[in-house]
């Protein structure tokens, strides 16, 4: 069983939530970056207390989060870039490293390690996003495998799944993915998907 102890008394902004996204702990450096206090933010599910939006200004943090679902599948979650909103009603850029951890039998908990940038008005949150797409271009060089796997993460199939369709193994599933995420210029598998719709690749 982990110590939340640990957690707590990290220099880094950290919090963690249960599989239902409830928020289970947060640290004082979360207080700090966010503005909410421990009581205020253990009572909250995720998505209510943070409204967390992708890199393109779409709602992330949701009931229905698909990082979430995919960490508790114990899918490996790269490092993603999200827009937590603070207690001054301010929008902080994060990069979050995550990770599940195990709090006793039957038991995980999906913590985020939260690196602040910047902090946006609400307004002002992509202001690169055309930008980012016309440098993308070069993404329409994704392979016809790379586009067809990228077609069934968007139709929200597992990797599993998708090895099983493909008859190729998990391992090649993941690689493929990985490719994609590298030519995209993102960091998971969500964005992947939202981006491969803004150029038209599926």
């Amino acid at each position: 069983m982990i110590d939340s102890k640990n957690i707590l008394s990290t220099c880094e902004t950290a919090f963690a939530v249960d599989r239902n996204g409830q928020i289970v702990i947060w640290n004082q450096a979360a207080e700090q970056t966010f503005g909410y206090s421990e009581s205020e933010a253990l009572v909250k599910q995720c998505w209510e207390l943070l409204s967390g939006l992708d890199i393109f200004g779409n709602p992330s943090c949701c009931e229905g989060c698909p990082i979430r679902a995919a960490a508790f599948n114990d899918e490996p979650i790269n490092r993603f870039q999200i827009y937590f909103e603070t207690a001054s009603h301010k929008r902080k850029r994060v990069t979050v490293s995550a990770l599940i951890l195990f709090n006793g039998p039957g038991k995980k908990v999906f913590v985020h390690l939260c690196h602040p940038e910047s902090e946006l008005a609400g307004s002002t949150v992509i202001k690169h996003t055309a930008n980012h797409l016309t440098l993308n271009e070069e993404c329409k060089t994704l392979t016809p495998r790379e586009t067809e796997v990228l077609t069934l993460l968007y139709k929200g199939m597992t990797v599993a799944k998708i090895a099983a369709l493909l008859s190729v193994s998990s391992s090649t599933v993941r690689n493929h993915t990985h490719h994609i995420l590298r030519k995209l210029e993102v960091h998971t598998r969500y964005e992947a998907v939202l981006l491969g719709r803004k150029l038209g690749l599926i």
